[in-house]
């Protein structure tokens, strides 16, 4: 089996130095710079060029490092379907989301899941739309839970749930007793904004984009854990789903009133996966588990707002 010098190799193109890819793998440098050395002695090419600034990969290396890769994604895919045959879900399951996500709503889904099964690495990562739905289609990531633009190719969605967009608030705010907000009157307000990428104003539309160049905020930032203590002491309005406040809004202590306008009553949350690539073991138990919580946040939101 040669996965050490596949991983060695992997790990000096991630970072571009033996030194720290022998550090990262806690191997000696000059065993990792002697692989590479047999490799390249192997393929009667150079696979790196040594700069220096560091190690990059020749087009030859682009070609191996792709090579290795693959081999690696098969050998780890092996193992967890042999796993599964034993009874045992392994392997590593990659997941994108949204920021918001990750304060109440994985964290109560994923504990559950770790716990069954111990044996599946989870990797959760906070990006925009855009980074997910890259990833996805390329392969760096299993699942993604991302605002999403149907029909995207290389893209499944394997469950969606609404997802409005809604003004938050202390309860004492002048406009937190109101049914609905317009953008114009949260406008006459101190606010507060989410720092966004140009891919996520494309889900907002035209009529969120203006307000923001027309209002200007009391502080932006694209740290949700600031801007969530910041409302908690009647900072201002921000703009969310409810998704990032679950705790606050059920015990009061924030309300989320919903906005007069129809592409932000029309947002949805979806659970994608690549339509071109078969699930790994991992990957198809997450995303088993990921649908379903879904599912039961849909029904628990329509009993609430019903």
């Amino acid at each position: 089996m040669h996965a050490a010098v596949l991983r060695y190799f992997e790990a000096v193109a991630a970072d571009g130095s033996i030194r720290r890819a022998s550090e990262r793998l806690s191997v000696s440098a000059s065993a990792v710079n002697r692989q590479i050395l047999k490799l390249e002695d192997y393929f009667g090419t150079p696979l790196f060029e040594r700069r220096p600034d560091g190690m990059r990969l020749t087009d030859c290396g682009r070609l191996v490092l792709d090579h290795f890769r693959a081999t690696l994604q098969d050998f780890a895919r092996l193992k967890s379907e042999i796993d599964e045959r034993r009874g045992i879900i392994s392997g590593t399951v990659t997941i994108l989301t949204l920021d918001s996500l990750t304060v109440h709503f994985l964290p109560e889904v994923l504990s559950p899941f770790i716990s069954e099964h111990p044996a599946v690495e989870v990797r959760v990562i906070a990006g925009d739309p855009k980074t997910t739905t890259h990833a996805i289609t390329q392969g760096s990531a299993d699942l993604g839970l991302a605002f999403h633009s149907p029909h995207t190719r290389g893209v499944r969605v394997l469950g969606e749930v609404p997802c409005a967009m809604h003004a938050i608030m202390t309860p004492d705010h002048e406009l937190a007793a109101r049914a609905t907000v317009t953008l114009e009157e949260c406008g006459a307000h101190p606010l507060i904004y989410q720092e966004s990428s140009s891919s996520m104003d494309a889900f907002f539309g035209d009529e969120m984009e203006a307000f923001k160049r027309a209002h200007q905020p009391v502080l932006t930032s694209n740290t949700l854990a600031l801007m969530k203590r910041l409302l908690l002491r009647g900072a201002g309005i921000a703009f969310y789903t409810r998704l990032g406040f679950v705790e606050e809004l059920a015990a009061g202590r924030l309300v989320a009133v919903p906005i007069e306008d129809e592409r932000l009553t029309r947002l949805r949350l979806s659970l994608i996966t690549s339509s071109e690539r078969s699930p790994t073991v991992a990957g198809r138990a997450m995303a088993e588990h990921l649908a379903a919580a879904l599912a039961r946040f849909a029904a628990d939101f329509e009993t609430q707002t019903a």
